[in-house]
């Protein structure tokens, strides 16, 4: 038994910051939209362990591997999967890549594996497995609060296009936190698209983001900003048109950049090819 699947990235469209909770997360309240920028991964069945390939690197513990054991642990299942990923979502840059592997492992292999555990122990497993794995088994233009566990379906108000601006650096989440700890530089009172209370910060650590700020920020795009705590930027277009023309103009301008244009999905991944 074979699956292909895409698992998509995401954007921060908004983002609060609102406290410091007690277990040391961030409560936030964010406006996220999953885009058809994709890492591709295939699961098949083997005969008992669990080996996971990825062609990044990844330090420590791959989350799509995390995802995987947790998961049959819960089922009590004794089957092995061998999952092949390739990334195509950029690492460290805010998007969601790892997270988004991990909902789709869950969400496939609790299919291949019937019986399924439901909708909400598969959110529980997700939960635990870190903060934005939840929106992936969703997708789509979602309001997520909490520590990002909590998810809710927000209405499209049209199909939307990205140039997604993705710098030379990696921007290490846990650090950007505490410098808004330390200014508290909330800069919305709402969701607002393109506002995000960590820009502040991550500039402020990372300052030569700041040549990528402006390049969105100068493309007349209807809104842009930073998603989650960086290093990605991104604007936002309502005709594809424009938005491939934005993105050739930054890869013109700015090299040292990886830069995509991307369209807005409704959903977190997507089986693409199945094998009985």
């Amino acid at each position: 038994m074979r699956r292909h699947v895409e698992a998509y990235a995401k954007l921060n469209v908004a983002l609060r910051v609102l406290r410091r909770r007690d277990d040391g997360f961030h409560e936030i309240d964010s406006l996220v939209q999953t885009i058809d920028l994709c890492d591709e991964i295939r699961i098949e069945s083997a005969r008992e362990s669990i080996e996971v390939h990825n062609t990044a690197a990844i330090q420590g513990q791959d989350l799509a591997e995390a995802a995987a054991r947790g998961l049959l642990a819960a089922k009590g299942a004794e089957s092995g999967f061998r999952i092949l990923i390739r990334k195509q979502i950029p690492i460290g840059a805010g998007l969601g890549g790892g997270s988004s592997d991990a909902a789709a492992v869950l969400s496939t292999i609790d299919a291949m594996t019937p019986p399924t555990i439901g909708p909400n122990a598969l959110r529980g497993l997700a939960a635990d497995i870190g903060s934005d794995v939840s929106l992936f088994l969703e997708g789509g233009l979602l309001r997520i609060r909490g520590r990002g566990e909590r998810t809710e379906r927000v209405a499209s108000d049209g199909e939307e296009h990205y140039v997604v601006i993705v710098p030379p650096v990696h921007c290490a989440t846990g650090p950007v936190y505490d410098a808004w700890k330390e200014t508290k530089s909330n800069s919305s009172t709402g969701l607002v698209r393109g506002a995000n209370d960590l820009l502040a910060a991550a500039l402020s650590l990372y300052p030569e983001l700041t040549p990528y700020r402006d390049a969105a920020q100068a493309l007349s795009a209807a809104y842009w900003g930073m998603s989650g705590s960086g290093s990605s930027f991104y604007a936002a277009f309502k005709k594809r048109s424009d938005a491939l023309a934005a993105a050739m103009y930054v890869t013109e301008s700015l090299p040292s950049a990886d830069v995509f244009a991307c369209q807005a999905v409704e959903s977190g991944h997507r089986v693409i090819e199945e094998t009985p």
